[in-house]
């Protein structure tokens, strides 16, 4: 990891982080029985596999709408590293039709799952345990029931993001200060949450979590990685520098006509960001 010396001051970088999809970790040796789990279980539709110079990678077209990537992991390259591996407290979210009938069916393949929990604004939510370990969330939306029948996750969530912090307020303001972030106008701190969106599209998309006190602390390096795009190879690589003079740590960029890296919040989340051509 690269870190610079200088202490964040506070400034809102002009930079824009746009929510993008991200990667799914699979492990190298394993990839191709990867490739069939997601598509027998999730229902997803393999566009295209390709092998470059960071990697195997599949792309999925989602039944309603957007494109789920599967990545291998290297040994060589840190931003792709099974090293440390951690769920953390990140979560990343996929939207379900029926949430019941969707744990009941990965219960009975065997996958591990959580208990369905409500967030804040009444979607219910559940954790499975994906191909090789790797956590994914799947939240309820009705509005999708009897649509994509043979889909367990449709698209993304409609809040992607599932975020557990230790200090709600000052999380808050690191949100807004590196990544542009807006609180949104639905007030949800009596519930221990806030709920972040982009300050551009005005779209409310991040879940923010009050962690119980005492919870653990560490960097996180986890199976499921949401992605923020910077457009424009110059800008992207600004973003980076513009990062370590803010004395965040980053990782080292990868990749050629695709790059990226990642760095982390206070709380050990980790923030991946990605530029194509």
């Amino acid at each position: 990891m690269t870190k610079a010396g200088n202490k964040w001051g506070g400034l809102r970088i002009k930079l824009y982080f746009q929510f993008d999809g991200g990667f799914i970790m699979v492990p190298w040796d394993r990839f191709d029985e990867g490739v069939d789990w997601y598509r027998q279980h999730m229902g997803w539709k393999l566009i295209d596999t390709a092998t470059g110079p960071v990697g195997r990678k599949a792309f999925f077209r989602l039944p309603g709408g957007g494109q789920a990537n599967l990545k291998s992991f290297e040994i060589d390259l840190e931003h792709f590293s099974q090293h440390d591996y951690a769920e953390g407290n990140c979560r990343f979210c996929f939207r379900t039709a029926n949430l019941e009938q969707a744990l009941a069916y990965f219960r009975k393949q065997g996958v591990r799952c959580s208990e369905p929990v409500k967030l804040p604004d009444g979607a219910a939510a559940a954790d499975i345990e994906a191909f090789a370990g790797v956590r994914l969330t799947l939240s309820e939306d009705r509005e999708y029931e009897g649509k994509y029948p043979e889909a367990f996750a449709i698209r993304y969530g409609a809040k992607p993001l599932w975020l557990g912090v230790r200090d709600l307020e000052a999380s808050i303001l690191w949100y807004e200060n590196v990544l542009g972030l807006e609180r949104s106008d639905t007030d949800y701190a009596e519930k221990g949450f806030a709920l972040m969106r982009d300050g551009k599209s005005k779209w409310d998309y991040v879940w923010l979590q009050q962690l119980p006190p005492g919870s653990p602390h560490r960097k996180a390096n986890p199976g499921a990685r949401p992605y923020f795009l910077i457009e424009g190879r110059d800008d992207f690589l600004q973003t980076r520098r513009w990062l370590q003079e803010q004395g965040i740590e980053t990782s080292e960029a990868v990749g050629e006509w695709w790059m990226g890296f990642h760095f982390f919040d206070p709380d050990g989340n980790r923030l991946n960001v990605w530029n194509y051509y």
